[in-house]
């Protein structure tokens, strides 16, 4: 099986990636038009959404193209025999920011395809977002009660990687909950709530093998303890 990765050096596409092991052919920026002439593929997964819920607000008209554009591409001009588009619990929760809309409108173009809505999620290669806010003491610009479901990006790599032949849509994440400002306390961060939005990220349904939502805050204890050196 040959599977093309859209966004293999991604947070979410490497993960993936290693996954697939040698089924894996990565694409990047600078071997997509190589890749897409390499065609057909078995599965082509489109890892490539940008992440950036901040920067799409700021620049919409961007986000836009890389986001449901490119995805109109990847549908029309790749040959492929199923298609899997990694997309995000924005599309639900937040279709009135420009980051969620754009989501949500790819994910209609993919209706009859795979589409898998990624929660919160957390791994070695993190660099942004709530987590490292908190290691980082940054202001969080979200409510302390909002309920996450966060999952380790390497589990959900794996979960991507071994549903490919599945269809419709699927929301996948940690298993039950965890407060922000409960994760924030626990790992003794002085970030403040600088917005009373809420930002509620967890799938409706969740399986009892997935990984426990609040397994993030021993991780992100032992993160902030290599960050600063500690035992």
């Amino acid at each position: 099986m040959r599977v093309a990765v859209l966004g293999a050096t991604g947070f979410v596409g490497a993960a993936v990636t290693r996954a697939l092991g040698t089924a894996a052919v990565p694409v990047t920026r600078a071997n997509y038009e190589e890749a897409r002439h390499g065609g057909p593929y078995d599965v082509l997964v489109n890892a490539a959404c940008p992440s950036g819920r901040y920067r799409a607000r700021q620049h919409p008209e961007e986000d836009r193209r890389e986001t449901v554009d490119k995805t109109r591409t990847l549908l029309r001009d790749w040959k492929w025999d199923r298609f899997v588009q990694i997309s995000t619990l924005s599309a639900r929760t937040q279709l009135d920011t420009p980051y969620g809309m754009h989501r949500a409108e790819a994910e209609e173009l993919c209706a009859s395809h795979l589409v898998v809505r990624l929660g919160p999620m957390y791994g070695e290669s993190n660099t942004k977002g709530v987590l490292m806010d908190f290691l980082h003491e940054r202001p969080v610009y979200a409510h302390g009660d909002s309920r996450q479901s966060f999952a380790p990006v390497e589990w959900c790599g794996a979960w991507v990687a071994s549903h490919l032949d599945a269809a419709g849509l699927c929301e996948v994440g940690g298993r039950g909950t965890v407060g922000l400002r409960e994760v924030r306390d626990a790992v003794g961060s002085r970030s403040v709530f600088a917005n009373d939005r809420n930002d509620d990220q967890f799938p409706l349904v969740s399986e009892p093998d997935w990984p426990d939502a609040a397994d993030v805050i021993p991780w992100l204890r032992a993160r902030g303890r290599a960050l600063t050196g500690e035992s």
